[in-house]
């Protein structure tokens, strides 16, 4: 190991402190641990060894206590340098802003150390040609990167007082001025906006249904009006439909054309055309992204995901759909297990990149298994774990009563004609968006209109009723 990856000087600076002062004593075992000192059972970790057991006691830390420990329950007295050591290392104490210094001099020259020692590994199954899926690989030697650069973010506490002051002088700020400063993504609809305040970086959020409700076309809005209004990279993994697919609807959104038409060109108009070339207009300025591979793994989003941010920088926001499709590498004993793993995952993918994650999850048959009118989904009808739930910063649902109501539907059938089809407005499906959980603002329940041909929402301004 390199020389400039531990420093004797900081660890006598250390134990120093420990051996002298109870304050820095205290901090300093909330930071370190034993391996942080360079070399197994080298006298300094030793030396910390004893004065931990000696504080776990209940006893004063003092050089004759710590003789009794190393000398006669440690049997390493000798090892350590002897009393005559134990009481040099009280002269580098100079004070507990020098301990504290020294102290997270320790801490990230072991964390360097891991680094190197997790790399080193890593390179080592490379050539020994141990590695089964190269995606696993790259996402396994991120996870183990990841883990020990967390250990150096140390909390700290912080009064009241000095945060409420912040948060004073942030009341004061007029808002043109937070505007300007806010990072949230929002979703082009003025009321769900006023419900989520957007969509704020690291959070992990869910939007479930059940299939062929709308849930896609819903996030497809979502991330065409978050791409159009933030002049941002917004990134959309389509796991079921493929990319041209997934074009062809937003084309339809940014056009207002039915896909009917779109699908047979022949019914096209005049206007329509002008109105295609509009909307693909629009399309190849935004920043957009789709990944379509089918049935992902969770390591290999991740992976991409790290890549996206590299590359880049601007990214505003993530898009899933949907959870059910994701797989792990590893054997899981059951699906639930496996959905609690990815859903933990992606929650934790959030916060690491510090971009809000819009993950789409179906729900359970038991919504269908309701009466009608009482289908409206709840969190119990998410699909495989209740940790789905519990990881989730925002959880809303996409509900159409006409969808889940057989009568309806077949009087809506008997009613369709084909000019209803080719009409952008001429087929409405009334849509409720359940916002059933919500850690920073309201939940309650926001009326929209599906306009079925072109694969949009609006929002119905009106009459729309909130709770908590």
């Amino acid at each position: 190991m390199a020389e400039n990856l531990y420093s004797i000087e900081a660890e006598r600076a250390v134990l120093g402190a420990m051996i002298c002062s109870r304050d820095s004593r205290d901090d300093i075992l909330g930071t370190l641990v034993a391996e942080d000192f360079y070399e197994i059972n080298s006298p300094h970790q030793l030396i910390f060894k004893a004065i931990d057991k000696i504080v776990s006691e209940g006893v004063e830390v003092t050089i004759a206590s710590l003789n009794t420990e190393l000398g006669s329950n440690m049997k390493v007295l000798e090892k350590v340098g002897g009393i005559e050591y134990l009481t040099q290392l009280q002269d580098y104490f100079i004070g507990e802003t020098d301990a504290l210094h020294h102290t997270k001099s320790v801490k990230d020259l072991s964390l360097a150390r891991q680094l190197i020692d997790t790399m080193k590994k890593s390179i080592n199954e490379l050539e020994k040609k141990e590695i089964k899926e190269v995606g696993a690989y790259v996402s396994y030697c991120a996870d183990q990167v990841l883990k020990i650069t967390e250990e150096r973010k140390i909390s700290e506490f912080k009064y009241v007082g000095e945060v409420v002051t912040a948060i004073g002088e942030e009341l004061k700020i007029s808002p043109d001025e937070k505007n300007k400063k806010i990072k949230n993504v929002f979703s082009g609809y003025r009321k769900l906006d006023s419900y989520t305040k957007g969509w704020a970086p690291g959070q992990f959020n869910i939007i479930g249904a059940r299939p062929s409700v709308g849930k896609t076309a819903f996030a497809l809005n979502l991330a065409y009006n978050a791409a159009v209004e933030t002049n941002k990279t917004i990134a959309f993994f389509s796991l079921e439909m493929d990319a041209m697919s997934i074009c062809r609807r937003l084309v339809s959104i940014a056009s207002k054309v039915p896909g009917e038409k779109i699908s047979d060109t022949s019914k096209l108009t005049a206007d329509d055309w002008v109105s295609l070339e509009s909307g693909i207009k629009v399309l190849k300025k935004i920043k957009l992204m789709i990944d379509d591979t089918p049935n992902e793994k969770i390591n290999n989003i991740k992976t991409k995901v790290h890549k996206l941010v590299a590359t880049n920088p601007d990214l505003a926001c993530i898009f899933i759909d949907y959870l059910g499709l994701i797989t792990t590498n590893g054997r899981i004993e059951s699906r639930q297990q496996e959905v609690s793993e990815i859903s933990r995952q992606l929650k934790g993918l959030a916060r690491e990149v510090n971009v809000p994650i819009i993950c789409l999850s179906q729900l359970s048959r038991d919504n269908e298994k309701r009466n009608n009118g009482e289908r409206m989904p709840k969190l119990t009808d998410l699909r495989d774990s209740g940790s789905i739930e519990q990881d989730a910063d925002i959880v809303m649902f996409v509900h159409r009563e006409d969808y889940q109501n057989e009568k309806m539907q077949k009087e809506q059938a008997e009613r369709e004609t084909e000019e209803d089809l080719l009409n952008p407005y001429g087929k409405l499906s009334a849509t409720t968006i359940n916002i059933a959980k919500n850690r920073q603002g309201r939940t309650g329940f926001l009326r929209f209109n599906m306009l079925m041909n072109i694969g949009t929402f609006e929002e119905v301004i009106d009459d729309n009723r909130s709770e908590g």
